[in-house]
């Protein structure tokens, strides 16, 4: 699938089984751009929701607009909790 543009991108989702954007964010734009979101999903339309969970998902330019090429989704909680408390640790601000 092609995006025209970046900035209008929307996350695909089944709308019987659910996903929810909390929130996203552009981590990196050019010719390879790399886009976080914050989401939580649930299996049908009436269990509860899940999550938050980290998708990160890199889009590479193309004559035709941007097209997914590769993507990284935290499976649970406790995987989001350990990457926030390993990138606190390594102290990356202002590195």
């Amino acid at each position: 699938m092609i995006i025209p543009d970046i900035d209008d991108l929307v996350l695909e989702h089944d709308e019987e089984a659910g996903l929810e954007e909390l929130g996203r964010r552009v981590l990196s734009r050019g010719p390879w751009t790399t886009v976080a979101f914050l989401v939580r999903t649930r299996k049908d339309w009436d269990s509860p929701w899940e999550g938050p969970f980290l998708w990160l998902h890199r889009y590479q330019k193309v004559p035709q607009g941007w097209k997914l090429v590769s993507r990284f989704h935290t499976t649970g909680s406790e995987q989001l909790e350990n990457l926030i408390q390993a990138l606190g640790d390594w102290e990356l601000r202002g590195a």
